[in-house]
């Protein structure tokens, strides 16, 4: 799963019922507040991965013109 923040807490209770194995985020801003603590406590009791993603490109285009 591709997301654009770190899960809080709730969010990470859906995801781990979910069954979704791997998290990709691309800022975690919220780092030290609880409710972002308790998901990452969460995902690595649910065997959950969680890695932050970097982007190559700084800007992506999506023409729906072509879609």
């Amino acid at each position: 799963m591709y997301v654009a923040l770190f899960p809080c807490n709730e969010c990470a209770k859906l995801v781990i019922q979910s069954g979704i194995r791997t998290v990709y985020y691309l800022s975690d801003k919220y780092h030290d507040l609880t409710p972002f603590i308790a998901s990452r406590r969460l995902f690595d009791m649910a065997g959950v991965r969680y890695v932050q993603y970097k982007p190559t490109l700084k800007k992506i285009t999506i023409d729906f013109d072509s879609v």
